[in-house]
């Protein structure tokens, strides 16, 4: 089995909010037609043991081979947990394996059913089957019942679901039901991208564009992004004249030009000046960024008194002639 690409793509809105909530990234893998295990997570800010979630998160998935084990699963205060009590074992796809009575995995045989495991079980007490990927990483536990004497078949399938939630180490069982979730499904390829749009909704492929392109004959013409913030609240005299005065202040590189906001308004307009050139791009993006971040640093400042919330009217360009 190749290496799987997964690509999700967080709009800058959405991230900065998730990241306001302290929400993790989660990343589950589908088997025997369930999602139970949290597979890999990113938290919403990188620390030195785990990695962070940015605008595009790249998941690469190589899983040829697993190992299979039991153990046992509790339920505390509506939390699920689980102890692997036996020695995993590791086993291909279209493998079967024997457990003993004893709780011994062994005779690993070729003639199982193309894309399953089977374990031929002949340990008493209803074991819950465990499946690790290569690395020994959970991918689900049977946390409904436990293996009957007999036979047991795993399916992994190659589907993968991707939300935000309450921060969780991964290899845990999921602590409850997963609302507004982004399912990934391969089928006949090993690449996939999904992205999280503006309004919080799953959708396929990548976050649309709102680049502009720079047309002919307009070498050298100056142009004006025009960004508008919308808050929740209407300008203080005090908020007015931190954003007229010290807004700027709060830029990086990328400065705006003018700045527009009155006593009572619930917006304020940011100008960036950019000089053009023939067939570049303009990524209005960038633009939106710039603001987000300065406001976000502002809102933070005790002496601003600016609204702690906002929204973005659609960025537009305005070329001189």
């Amino acid at each position: 089995m190749s290496a799987q690409t997964i690509t999700v793509y967080i709009d800058p809105t959405q991230q900065e909010a998730q990241q306001n909530n302290n929400y993790s990234l989660y990343l589950a893998k589908k088997v025997n037609d369930t999602f139970t295990v949290i597979w890999q997570s990113l938290g919403p800010l990188p620390t030195s043991t785990q990695p962070g979630y940015n605008h595009k998160n790249t998941f690469q998935i190589s899983v040829p081979s697993y190992q299979v084990n039991y153990g046992t699963v509790t339920e505390t205060q509506g939390s699920v947990t689980f102890q692997g009590n036996g020695e995993a074992i590791a086993i291909d796809l279209g493998q079967s394996v024997d457990l003993s009575a004893g709780g011994e995995f062994k005779n690993i045989q070729n003639d199982g059913h193309p894309g399953t495991i089977t374990v031929h079980n002949a340990r008493q007490g209803n074991p819950h089957e465990i499946l690790y990927d290569q690395s020994g990483n959970p991918i689900f536990v049977n946390i409904e019942s436990g293996m009957d004497v007999g036979k047991a078949t795993l399916t992994p399938i190659d589907t993968y679901q991707v939300w935000f939630g309450s921060y969780q180490e991964t290899g845990t069982i999921i602590a409850d039901n997963v609302s507004n979730t982004g399912i990934i499904t391969f089928e006949g390829t090993d690449n996939a991208t999904i992205s999280y749009n503006k309004d919080g909704e799953w959708v396929p492929g990548k976050l649309p564009s709102n680049a502009v392109q720079v047309g002919e004959n307009l070498e050298g013409k100056l142009a004006n992004v025009v960004v508008a913030a919308i808050f929740t609240t209407a300008l203080t005299t005090a908020s007015t004249t931190y954003v007229l005065n010290k807004l700027i202040n709060k830029f990086g590189v990328l400065k705006p030009t003018k700045i527009r906001a009155k006593v009572g308004d619930k917006s304020i307009t940011l100008e960036f000046e950019k000089k053009l050139t023939n067939g570049s791009e303009i990524v209005l993006d960038r633009y939106e960024h710039a603001v987000q971040h300065a406001l976000a640093k502002a809102a933070g400042d005790p002496s601003s008194d600016i609204p702690k919330s906002w929204s973005f009217s659609e960025t537009t360009l305005q070329v001189s002639f």
